[in-house]
């Protein structure tokens, strides 16, 4: 179990947000200055969201922390544009947000975001996210369940 200190350290990570650097676009100028997307903790229907794609992947945390170099290639070829939904629910946590620019901003990270750090990105995010408040719902329904018996009067 972790200790306190590093859940008060991922909760901090997330109030402050993960940042992503974002390619820029070189279309009429020769330089321009490097962007950076700010990814804070989601919101509980992003959350949801994030949930069922990070299960669709079939992959756990710990597995992907032991993973080779050939095993994260075969990962980001099987579900990069997983992982890229993953990351666009995130930056995108409200509902019309969402609803309106999800797909333009998942392809926009496919192609403006390098896969190392769309890969970490999803990583911390897994790693940090906390669901200790639905433990605790779940645990309080166990308890008052109204199909179970009560033995007091």
């Amino acid at each position: 179990m972790e200790t306190k200190e590093e859940l008060a350290a991922s909760e901090l990570i997330l109030d402050r947000g993960v940042s992503i650097p974002v390619r820029p676009l070189r279309f009429l100028q020769s330089r321009r200055k490097r962007r950076n997307i700010v990814i804070r903790q989601p919101y509980l229907g992003s959350l949801i969201r994030i949930a069922n794609l990070s299960l669709k992947t079939g992959v756990s945390h710990e597995e992907m922390k032991d993973y080779t170099i050939e095993q994260s290639m075969a990962f980001v070829a099987k579900h990069g544009k997983t992982v890229s939904k993953i990351v666009a629910s995130a930056i995108l946590r409200g509902y019309w947000s969402h609803a309106f620019f999800h797909r333009i901003v998942e392809r926009w990270l496919r192609w403006r975001v390098h896969p190392v750090f769309l890969s970490e990105a999803v990583f911390q995010l897994v790693a940090n996210i906390n669901i200790s408040p639905f433990r605790n719902i779940i645990n309080l329904t166990q308890a008052i369940s109204p199909t179970k018996p009560r033995l007091s009067h």
